[in-house]
């Protein structure tokens, strides 16, 4: 072996009576200029290429380490190079042997010695995409092709190894040679809907938010955004014509002739004036032009204007005319025709009982009549849906039974202050909170396939997820809330303007579909949650065209800690970031068996508020774990970095994995002064990733910084971060497994 001078101070001090606190017990340093032989490197920098820094390749820093298989000392992974893609191209993936030789109390002095390295690399083009070496005989993989964090020697003989970038699992042979395709991470999550379906995401009114509601243009443009349904609101003309309309009023005026909202452009046609009445809309008193007053033909010639013009403009309106229910299911037919999406409608009855009443009209009938007549019946298309309940159950027992379909219907159930009409019509005085109750819910099983209610119902004014998806579950019942808006003005303030997060705790409430106005913005976050696959905006795909926004893992979120468990049978792997759809600094940690090749949720790492990031993961026995978690500071700015024991067996209330405290590398007794950092008696750890740790025996662990080369700031903003080696004596002994703590040798 090769010998680098170091500073080493290494003491087993197990003598030692240090009471309840992790020890100090072994040092060593291993300098920052520490090179290996290879091509010149650093010459990339924000992915362009300049000249080499360096004549050869750096050994630092490490972000992984085993005890060595085939000696005495140890295997540590090269981590993916300069700290980005962009400036790693021609960083070597190596694992270096490294044997540590500590001294005597007296001396202080040992050694590191560094031996041969593990090449990594793809002769066989194992990776299907394109890689820097790609032409090159022996396809060496770099820094800008994965991001290692955690390796393990498997039974066999063979090494895995966890990437970032993916994230991937990749197999090599001992000496390095990948022997398969990168293993992908399947998107694992487990989605709490009614029957672990994706969430349906409905274009309420289309895409609303950014046309006007309504119209064809804002189906098109919802459809084209990701939406699997669209919601027409439906109204009826003189000459029983469904069209869509958010209400029969398409223009309301006040008193004395202004319009106060309006969906057409009526008001502004001096051949209609005379249309305007005062009609009892659900009891209350409305002036203005009514849907039922005009015959199609009339309604033809108005213009959709914006209902919501000093939130969202005029620019598009006077530019798109009134649809019939017979043109959005021909909309969507040509879209089908098209591009093979088949999407689905999701028409509203609006005022069931003021239809009856001032058209003579039974609008639910007449919907039937259209669909039939359509030819678009297909029950995984189409809902129903109205804010009533008399014509759902009309509906359910007499109108589709004797049409000859079977189309799901969705009760709606509006705020607590609000009532069906339908009720208050007949003198019930209940309101909408009456459809709430377990029972209520229960009642609605027996007529509809589902319940839309109001968000609040979901997520109360003060931002708590409500027992309502669970409790409508339990009766076997979808639940499709609304109305999701991307203005602030509609955002609780704990969301910080982002209508993403607040779509994120409905999703997490199970929720199995969402109304929105922005559909592009709810397929994106369900795109993320119910992907097949996490990725990471680094996922290959994403560097060959697909928009990496569809990553449902931050930036280098990928497996930071990598392991595999004492009997040799699985792979565990933990991820450094939350993936999207789960709750914020929870990481998961997944199960990959060997043998059957399957993946599972082992469960869920909970991150410490101070903790941004975990940095590995080592074996102590069947079900418990090492943690190294961290934050993202170093030098003076540093206060947490930690080591958990991280237990399979035993979860906390929020069904996260329970975790014990059993090192924290601020603050380690060093009364011995073995570190040259140590002060009074203290060492701390300040180096912003701590990626290395490993069960030396029961009672002591190895732990070693990633130095980041060439970075500075953990000991100094002007010195150059080194890698330390630190021997640490527990307080508590750890329960091992057999053959944890122990060479690969010493345990046949």
């Amino acid at each position: 072996m090769k010998t680098s001078s170091v500073r080493l101070a290494a003491l087993l001090a197990l003598s030692l009576n240090m009471a309840q606190a992790a020890s100090l017990v072994g040092y060593a340093e291993l300098k920052a200029d520490t090179f290996a032989p290879g091509p010149a490197s650093g010459a990339w920098n924000g992915g362009l290429r300049g000249a080499a820094r360096f004549g050869s390749q750096p050994v630092q820093g490490f972000s992984g380490v085993q005890f060595d298989p085939s000696g005495s000392g140890f295997v540590f992974l090269s981590d993916n190079g300069f700290g980005a893609r962009n400036n790693s191209a021609d960083y070597l993936l190596r694992l270096h042997r490294v044997a540590l030789a500590p001294g005597t109390p007296a001396a202080r002095l040992g050694q590191v010695s560094l031996g041969g390295v593990i090449e990594l690399r793809d002769p066989d083009r194992k990776v299907p995409w394109q890689i820097v070496n790609e032409s090159t005989s022996g396809r060496l993989l770099t820094g800008a092709d994965f991001d290692l964090e955690g390796f393990a020697f498997a039974p066999d003989g063979t090494l895995w190894v966890g990437d970032e970038f993916g994230p991937y699992l990749l197999h090599f042979s001992a000496d390095g040679r990948l022997l398969e395709a990168p293993v992908a991470t399947p998107n694992l999550a487990g989605l709490p809907t009614l029957r672990g379906q994706r969430p349906l995401v409905v274009a309420h009114r289309g895409s609303s938010g950014t046309r006007p509601e309504h119209t064809l243009e804002a189906y098109r443009v919802a459809i084209e955004a990701g939406a699997d349904f669209i919601e027409p609101d439906l109204v009826v003309t003189r000459d029983g014509v469904l069209v869509a309309r958010h209400e029969p009023v398409i223009a309301v005026l006040s008193a004395d002739g202004k319009v106060t909202e309006a969906t057409a452009d009526v008001a502004a046609r001096p051949e209609f004036k005379d249309r305007a009445r005062i009609k009892k809309l659900d009891g209350k008193d409305v002036y203005g032009y009514w849907a039922e007053d005009f015959t199609l033909a009339e309604l033809k010639t108005l213009r959709a204007v914006e209902r919501l013009p000093q939130l969202r403009g005029r620019a598009y309106d006077g530019r798109f005319e009134i649809p019939t229910l017979a043109e959005i299911i021909a909309l969507v037919r040509d879209v089908e025709a098209r591009t093979g999406r088949r999407i689905g409608i999701y028409p509203e009855t609006k005022h069931p009982t003021f239809v009856a009443q001032s058209a003579r009209m039974n609008i639910s009938q007449l919907l039937i009549d259209t669909l039939k007549k359509e030819n678009f019946t297909d029950p995984a298309r189409v809902f129903i849906q109205s804010f009533e309940v008399g014509n759902l159950k009309e509906l359910k027992t007499r109108i589709m039974p004797a049409a000859g379909v079977n189309l799901p219907l969705v009760q709606l159930i509006s705020s607590p202050d609000e009532a069906p009409y339908d009720w208050a019509a007949a003198g019930d005085l209940r309101t909408y909170g009456a459809l709430t109750s377990d029972a209520a819910l229960k009642e609605i099983a027996g007529y509809a396939a589902g319940v839309g209610p109001y968000k609040r119902w979901i997520i109360d004014d003060q931002g708590r997820t409500t027992d309502f998806v669970s409790r409508a579950h339990a009766t076997g019942l979808l639940v499709h809330p609304w109305t999701f808006r991307n203005e602030p003005t509609y955002l609780l303030p704990g969301y910080q303007n982002d209508p993403e997060a607040e779509l994120r705790q409905a999703l997490r409430a199970g929720v199995d579909g969402f109304f929105s106005d922005f559909p592009a913005t709810g397929a994106r976050v369900v795109s993320q949650y119910s992907a097949p696959e996490v990725r990471s905006p680094q996922h290959h795909a994403y560097a060959q065209g697909d928009s990496s926004s569809a990553a449902n893992l931050p930036a280098s979120g990928g497996f930071e800690g990598l392991n595999l468990s004492p009997d040799g049978r699985s792979l565990y792997a933990l991820l450094e970031k939350t993936v999207a759809g789960d709750l914020p600094g929870q990481l998961r940690l997944m199960q990959f068996d060997l043998t059957s090749r399957k993946w599972a949720l082992a469960g869920r790492y909970a991150l410490e508020p101070a903790g941004e990031a975990i940095g590995d993961l080592a074996p102590v026995n069947d079900h418990e774990y090492l943690v190294l978690e961290r934050d993202n500071a170093s030098g003076g700015a540093a206060k947490f970095k930690r080591v958990y024991l991280l237990n399979l067996r035993e979860k906390n209330p929020d069904g996260t994995l329970k975790k014990t405290l059993v090192a924290d590398l601020m603050n380690l007794r060093d009364p011995q002064k073995l570190a040259p950092s140590t002060v009074g008696g203290v060492f701390s750890f300040p180096y912003v990733t701590i990626e290395n740790v490993l069960v030396l025996d029961a009672q002591t662990i190895l732990v070693a910084n990633d130095n980041n080369f060439p970075a500075t700031g953990g000991r100094g903003r002007e010195v150059r971060d080194v890698s330390e080696f630190l021997w640490i004596r527990l307080d508590q002994p750890l329960k091992l497994a057999a053959g944890v703590g122990q060479r690969p040798a010493a345990r046949n």
